[in-house]
């Protein structure tokens, strides 16, 4: 056995790689929870604001809710998820929506960008193409299209815990799957089937896009906290970070090479 000091160049650099490595690893699976709240506050915050100008009257003409198969109507396709009829209607898909963004923010982050932009644009697009004479606005197409991609990606994947959260969303929901057909009045069915495929049709397509798991237990190096003297096995090629006593008792051994050396 071997001891060497921090001060060997090749030591020194064997420990920064493996300390970078640690912590790039953790920057590559880019699991920041909080980042993923503001994301979602964020999104809540501009539906507010938009529900908020639309009853002062203060919303430009072109933003209005999918007028199906008609030029004006388009633009809809784009706005209908931030708008809605009442501050009833807004309440209730406020935290549904929110819980969706997160859990797809935070367990779907690779691909989290295509799969909100996606499941927010494709239920209007296929509420355009269809032909009803109603207008659609409302953010439940969006919602259905995040909980069906974490329901379906979950079940794809084998991944226990996207199902569960969806699952989860829908019970706080309630209705949902009823709400998919036309039974009522007054719903836009239509984005909720046209949502529930989108999510689907995106579980599928990112299925083999790896996905690291947030909840694994990663391994973190604090610089601060780890003393530069490593105590290298050269026979099992084994590192042994020592403690500031030990390393302490250490450079007193090294004074004192008679000494017994233990690790």
């Amino acid at each position: 056995m071997q001891l060497f000091s921090s001060e060997n160049p090749s030591r020194s650099k064997d420990h920064s790689e493996r300390t970078e490595g640690i912590q790039s690893g953790e920057k590559r699976a880019g699991y920041d929870g909080g980042g993923s709240l503001r994301l979602a506050f964020a999104v809540l915050l501009v539906e507010l604001l938009v529900h908020i100008l639309g009853e002062a009257r203060l919303l430009p003409d072109f933003i209005h809710g999918i007028l199906p198969r008609t030029a004006a109507g388009a633009p809809g396709i784009l706005f209908a998820p931030f708008l809605h009829a009442n501050w009833e209607h807004l309440f209730s898909n406020a935290v549904p929506l929110f819980l969706s963004i997160w859990g797809v923010s935070y367990l779907y982050r690779p691909v989290r960008w295509m799969v909100l932009i996606a499941g927010m644009l494709l239920p209007g697009l296929g509420v355009w193409f269809w032909d009803d004479p109603h207008i659609h606005l409302g953010a439940s197409g969006w919602i259905y299209a995040l909980l069906a991609f974490l329901f379906w990606s979950g079940i794809v994947r084998r991944n226990p815990r996207p199902i569960a959260l969806s699952l989860i969303i829908v019970f706080l929901y309630g209705g949902m799957i009823w709400r998919m057909l036309p039974l009522e009045e007054g719903i836009s069915w239509q984005s909720h089937l046209l949502g529930g495929g989108a999510g689907l049709f995106l579980a599928l397509l990112f299925y083999r896009v790896p996905v690291p798991d947030p909840f694994r237990q990663e391994a973190f190096v604090d610089d601060e906290e780890v003393d530069e003297s490593v105590e290298i096995d050269e026979t099992e090629q084994d590192f042994h970070v020592l403690t500031s006593e030990e390393s302490e008792d250490w450079s007193f051994q090294r004074q004192r090479p008679d000494r017994d050396q233990r690790s």
